[in-house]
């Protein structure tokens, strides 16, 4: 009996601890149906959660009716919420369906954490994991796209995933159980739907165990899955390099050319970074273009930098300015600094450190600006005569392309006054003449 097999199955995969809490996913449906029965039925601690979407109108009420009445008789907790997935869709950008699934899982998981449930238990089955993986194979996919719905995502569980639909509803029918059905499920509006309802029967005619098949391609790719995880892991760890200042990824252009499928490779790296793969495919394409290019994921972006490429996060901060007012004794954010000011008759000596910059405080113009450097930026730097692009300065220090955004500049009115741990502007130094005396401590790593 499918109980049997789906106790099997969560101890085979490890999904879920004896009796232990968990939330299930109620539509109403056959099949989260048969999941909270079986599920109650093995003495885990179930907590029904139903998303009315108000999509179907009073079919969808019916259905929230149903699934409330189904938890009063067995005695389980129910908690229903109201989302309005076509609101979300229109105002997100997104499709209903893909605006649905966001806002249940955003919300099942909330449900989880407040009632310290250790799992999700949604209701696929083996057939939904069969037409995903044609509906990636249409969209375009790799090896991932090809072994369907896995057992375990985070929190989320899938129990039923063991049997196919026909198992399903002969668990319904000897446990006398009742269900809603959702109509729209039986229309070939969606993609799904139409896999579901016109290509799988199409296929079956062909060759009727095709589902049967398809699920033992998919156990056969998971397995390939393992290896090729494995390899892609040692290849990260043969072309990515040591990390330094704000980047979160350096990968080596020459080590990555000596990879077997090195395209593969750098996709399977950035696309951890949101990097799709038509920008991967630009990316490896230009590998050995000028330094300095620039490619960009929602959170991320791509530096080329002579024989690596960066990866680094991108900050709002970077476009900020900081302001200091000549009462201000430290700041935090967005580095530490700490001022004083003496009079240069007390200073009997200057310290020559690159974490400190002593300036004439009379020619300085409050409050003092630190910020990151702009195209145009210009210093006289000091023991120099003649002025600098900032730019051209990080060049001649061989900066990377990164240090040179991560440097941060004093500025006092329009002048750059100190290139903070690098170089004060010589029209600032202090001279015989100066009478006070502005210090600027920078604490590095702080």
């Amino acid at each position: 009996m499918l109980d049997r097999l789906v106790r099997k199955y969560i101890e085979q995969h490890r999904l879920l601890p004896e009796r232990a809490r968990i939330i299930v996913a109620l539509s109403g449906g056959a099949d989260s149906v048969a999941l909270l029965d079986i599920m109650a039925r093995s003495d885990y601690a179930c907590i029904a959660a139903h998303a009315n979407f108000h999509l179907r109108g009073e079919e969808s009420d019916r259905d929230a009716a149903f699934a409330h009445q189904m938890c009063r008789e067995l005695g389980i907790p129910f908690y229903k919420k109201d989302l309005y997935a076509a609101d979300y869709a229109e105002r997100e950008g997104l499709s209903i369906e893909m605006a649905a699934r966001e806002m249940r899982y955003h919300w099942f998981e909330q449900l989880r954490q407040e009632q310290q449930a250790v799992a999700i238990a949604v209701a696929h089955h083996r057939d939904d994991s069969v037409e995903t993986v044609l509906l990636n194979l249409i969209r375009g996919t790799g090896i991932r796209g090809l072994t369907g719905i896995k057992p375990k995502n985070g929190f989320v569980v899938r129990p039923l995933l063991c049997a196919d639909r026909e198992t399903v509803l002969e668990y319904i029918e000897q446990r006398h159980l009742t269900y809603v059905t959702d109509r729209s499920n039986l229309l070939n509006e969606y993609r799904r739907n139409k896999i579901r309802l016109d290509v799988l029967p199409l296929l079956e005619s062909i060759q009727p165990s095709v589902r049967t098949s398809i699920a033992r391609s998919m156990q056969h790719l998971s397995d390939v899955e393992t290896l090729y995880e494995q390899a892609i892991a040692s290849a990260k760890e043969r072309i990515c390099l040591p990390l330094e200042g704000k980047e979160v990824l350096r990968i080596s252009i020459q080590a990555l050319d000596a990879e077997v499928a090195a395209p593969s490779v750098l996709y399977e790296i950035l696309s951890g970074y949101g990097f799709g793969r038509s920008d991967v495919q630009s990316i490896f394409k230009n590998r050995h273009g000028l330094s300095g290019r620039v490619y960009h994921s929602l959170g991320h972006r791509l530096i080329f930098d002579r024989a690596v490429m960066l990866v680094s996060p991108m900050q709002d901060v970077d476009a900020q300015s900081f302001w200091i007012s000549d009462q201000e004794l430290a700041i935090q954010k967005p580095i530490t600094l700490t001022f004083s000011r003496v009079n240069a008759s007390d200073q009997t000596t200057l310290v020559l450190d690159k974490h400190i910059a002593s300036l004439d405080a009379d020619k300085l113009q409050f409050p003092l600006e630190l910020r990151h450097p702009k195209k145009g930026d210009s210093i006289i730097p000091y023991g120099m005569r003649g002025r600098k692009l900032i730019s051209d300065f990080c060049t001649d220090c061989k900066m990377s392309v990164l240090e040179k955004e991560n440097l941060w500049l004093l500025c006092s009115g329009k002048d750059v006054v100190w290139i903070v741990g690098e170089r004060i502007d010589h029209r600032y130094r202090i001279e015989d003449a100066t009478q006070h005396i502005y210090r600027i401590e920078w604490k590095e790593g702080e």
